[in-house]
């Protein structure tokens, strides 16, 4: 799963993003393994997991203010809510024994928010730091983006650096027809001063797709880790739309917790089709202001 693109090049961070890595993957194997010490493999790499990110985020955030990092609280707070995530699983995971779907679910949030948040947060780190910390950039002007755009250039960015793809290979299409294998909706309401929805539509061939580009393995099917790492990724996905939002609004924007929903109970104020270059997808929009 690690990719040399993934690298911030600050070595001490590099080092242990690729141990969290192998180590997760250690964990895959485990949980796929019929092996007799399977299950005792999988609890000892959960633990060390958990220990060891916390340990690195601590390692980090002393780096960061080694640097004068201007955006430290921020990503502070992106690891204490992590932390939060594995904790909860944790609990789970020990009041089922280590069962292989709570286990599998793990894994799944665990990818999928490794590899958006060191493609993102952690690569401002290591640019801060080959720029020096405190030579911030002026920001860009920006013009006023449509909901449509918002949500299109939000799906494209956390795609591109979660999965690696190519960010000009993806464009907007007409609607699209029905996937014969099916497709399975995400469903997120918006809260704070707006109200609605954002619904994310993935056929199973573009899942299929992602899995193997996120963790280099083609599911049969969709279970547990698949579904776990779509509503991970459906999260970072409009999190980062209603950063957006409420950015450019200045306003208070933000989305409950994804769950899966049907199409045909969705009537959408505006329909986005995107080709991704692996696989189409679709996103249905309704935002309301308070």
């Amino acid at each position: 799963m690690w990719k040399d693109s993934l690298c911030t090049g600050v070595e001490i961070i590099d080092t242990q993003h690729k141990e969290l890595f192998k180590k997760t993957e250690e964990l895959m194997k485990a949980v796929n393994s019929t092996g007799a010490d399977s299950k005792e493999k999988c609890i000892s790499t959960v633990l060390f997991l958990k220990d060891y990110a916390v340990r690195h985020f601590k390692d980090e955030e002393a780096y960061q203010q080694s640097i004068s990092y201007p955006d430290f609280p921020a990503h502070k707070k992106l690891h204490e809510k992590f932390i939060g995530t594995v904790l909860s699983h944790e609990k789970k995971m020990v009041e089922s024994d280590f069962s292989d779907k709570d286990v599998k679910e793990f894994i799944g949030m665990l990818v999928a928010w490794l590899l958006y948040h060191v493609a993102d947060s952690d690569q401002k780190v290591g640019k801060a730091a080959a720029a020096g910390a405190d030579v911030v950039a002026a920001a860009p002007a920006v013009r006023t983006q449509s909901h449509s755009e918002i949500v299109a250039n939000s799906i494209c960015d956390v795609l591109n650096k979660m999965a690696g793809l190519n960010r000009q290979s993806m464009a907007r299409v007409k609607e699209l027809a029905d996937d014969p294998e099916g497709e399975i909706t995400i469903e997120m309401t918006l809260e704070g001063d707006v109200s609605g929805y954002i619904a994310l539509a993935y056929p199973i061939p573009f899942i299929k797709n992602l899995i193997l580009e996120m963790m280099n393995f083609t599911p049969d099917d969709i279970y547990e880790l698949e579904m776990s790492a779509l509503f991970e990724t459906s999260g970072i996905i409009v999190d980062t739309i209603c950063q957006h939002i409420a950015k450019e609004k200045s306003i208070v924007c933000h989305a409950s917790p994804p769950f899966v929903t049907e199409r045909l109970d969705i009537h959408p104020d505006e329909r986005i089709a995107l080709d991704t270059g692996i696989g189409f997808m679709e996103a249905d929009i309704v935002i309301n202001y308070n």
